[in-house]
């Protein structure tokens, strides 16, 4: 069984030889070359690697081995002599190893004979090829896959003006960069020579700086599969893009006496297009205008409507209410009635004191005592109730006075929660962080529709349940609100616009886009500033601040909203 080390040199595809450097005897040889010179292994291993080595050129260096020299060889081309007495052209390389502190030579070669036979068809092929690219009518430039100049027609050479000398050098790298200077787009010319490799084909369209124009068409030069190089064809279009050329300055002449004819009209044209924009704009500024004055009075008939319901309401309570107490009083005075009789009882016949034990019994009088004041107790804290909720109405819509007044923004703030309680109740939980800020004045009921439409959004911001915050404070020369919730958020892109009247991010039906427009507007007329800050999946923070001392007063108070 063969050792481990010879069965791999075995299988390499290469010839192995190990040679003496004393003797030039062969050590170890694997079985390719046994193979490849048809000598067998025993043979091969009482040869000396001059046997097989017998040109002039090997003959001296392994004379030099003999004596000591060791020069290592790479990729040097030799023949081999083979058992049939062939001759073998091979490519071999020498190198020195060391084996228990002695030298030995190792020899890989392997057989270039049949690359060299297609060397050679391919030089055939390309000599056949140059006859024929010289009957040609365009210059010819081929290059091989390494970007070495393989061919190039006497009418490529004419056609750059490639100088003789030049030529004769023979300096592939300077011709190729004498033809990339001629062209103004150089670098696109130097690039184009370059890629010999690509597979596609390319057209391009050099502008030389002699003013000529080449047009040049470049392929990839296939032997099988393999790319071997590239073609490129160049043609002298000069006088075509000439033609061209004059034809469009007269294209462009005629074009010029068009446009001269039609300046008229088009100034004419623009000048109603210009008029036409600006009507359609003061139609939509009047659109705003009205759907904004039609929310105004919607708001005002509402508050309107709120403050009669309360009124009416008021009535019915205060009579409701003013019966309960009396009724309150009446059954106390009942109570000390039935106790005094009950201290009576025992004076009764044995019969009637019996009537009157099962007359209790039956309507449970201990129990109907106890009830009853729950009863009464329970019914005016519900009226109590309703009295707050008409107050809480009246507050919002502020009913009491339309101009101008002193008034606590917290106040606004808890009669407004109150009012959309219904909107937020299922939503959110409220938080309130006041911080008790001065009393301004102000119009309240407009202010407490800013915060209606701020508490809205927000319920309608958080999409199962979350956190309202509503903060307020002041820093001396403002008051500020905050109303803070832990919904959607607003993405970025809408940031900017949702102040604009019409731009709404709900649902068609679910919100007509004016609640922050109006809001807007009444924080202006106050000398205020709405501020909002957002973070998608996080929730939005609407703060307004308000001068504590606000600007003079204009003589027609602003419509209520």
């Amino acid at each position: 069984m063969k050792s481990l080390p010879q069965l791999m040199l075995d299988h390499c595809p290469n010839m192995m030889l190990l040679v003496r450097p004393d003797d030039l005897g062969i050590a170890v040889v694997n079985r390719v070359a046994s193979q490849v010179l048809g000598y067998s292994e025993e043979r091969l291993l009482g040869m000396c690697i001059t046997d097989i080595e017998s040109s002039l050129q090997d003959v001296f260096y392994w004379e030099e081995v003999r004596n000591g020299q060791y020069d290592a060889i790479d990729a040097q081309e030799g023949q081999y002599q083979c058992a049939d007495g062939a001759l073998l052209t091979v490519a071999k390389s020498i190198h020195v190893i060391h084996h228990e502190g002695a030298p030995l030579l190792l020899v890989q070669a392997r057989d270039i004979q049949h690359q060299q036979q297609v060397e050679d068809a391919l030089e055939q092929t390309l000599s056949q090829l140059q006859a024929t690219l010289e009957s040609t009518g365009n210059g010819i430039l081929v290059l091989d896959w390494h970007g070495k100049i393989t061919s190039m027609n006497r009418l490529c050479s004419a056609m750059w003006r490639i100088p003789e000398e030049l030529l004769l050098a023979g300096n592939d790298e300077a011709i190729l960069g004498f033809l990339s200077a001629q062209v103004l787009e150089a670098d696109v010319c130097r690039g184009r020579l370059r890629e010999v490799l690509d597979r596609g084909e390319a057209e391009d369209l050099f502008r030389l700086t002699d003013g000529r124009v080449f047009e040049c068409k470049s392929r990839p030069q296939y032997l099988g599969e393999r790319i071997i190089g590239r073609v490129f064809g160049y043609t002298d279009i000069t006088e075509r893009k000439l033609a061209e050329e004059a034809l469009r300055q007269s294209r462009d002449r005629l074009e010029e006496r068009v446009l001269e004819r039609t300046a008229d009209l088009r100034l004419a044209n623009a000048t109603l297009q210009t008029e036409k924009a600006r009507q359609q704009d003061l139609i939509g500024k009047l659109g705003e205008a009205q759907s904004q004055l039609l929310q105004s009075e919607k708001m005002a008939s509402i508050g309107v409507l709120a403050a009669g319901v309360a009124h009416e309401i008021n009535n019915p309570v205060g009579f409701v209410n003013s019966n309960l107490g009396s009724l309150q009083r009446y059954t106390r005075d009942l109570f000390r009635l039935l106790d005094a009789y009950q201290e009576r009882e025992a004076c009764l016949a044995p019969a009637d004191s019996e009537h009157m034990r099962r007359l209790k019994l039956e309507i449970d009088a201990d129990f109907l005592r106890e009830d009853l004041d729950s009863l009464l107790a329970e019914s005016l804290d519900g009226l109590d109730r309703v009295k707050r909720i008409v107050q809480d109405m009246k507050e919002f819509s502020h009913v009491d006075g339309g101009g101008r007044q002193q008034a606590d923004l917290e106040a606004g703030l808890d009669s407004t929660l109150n009012v959309v309680w219904h909107e937020i109740k299922y939503k959110a939980e409220v938080v309130k962080e006041y911080g008790a800020p001065p009393a301004i004045e102000c119009y309240p009921s407009q202010l407490n529709q800013v915060f209606m439409n701020l508490l809205i959004n927000a319920a309608h911001a958080i999409e199962e349940h979350g956190r309202i915050t509503v903060r307020t404070g002041h820093d001396g020369a403002n008051v500020w609100v905050e109303i803070e919730d832990t919904g959607k958020g607003i993405a970025p892109e809408h940031l900017s616009r949702i102040f604009e009247p019409f731009f709404t991010t709900k649902p068609i039906g679910q919100g007509t886009g004016l609640g922050l427009s109006l809001s807007y507007g009444i924080v202006q007329k106050h000398g205020g500033a709405i501020e909002v800050r957002s973070e998608v999946g996080a929730g939005t923070v609407f703060r307004v601040v308000l001068p504590t001392h606000p600007p003079a007063a204009a003589d027609d108070a602003p419509q209520r909203t």
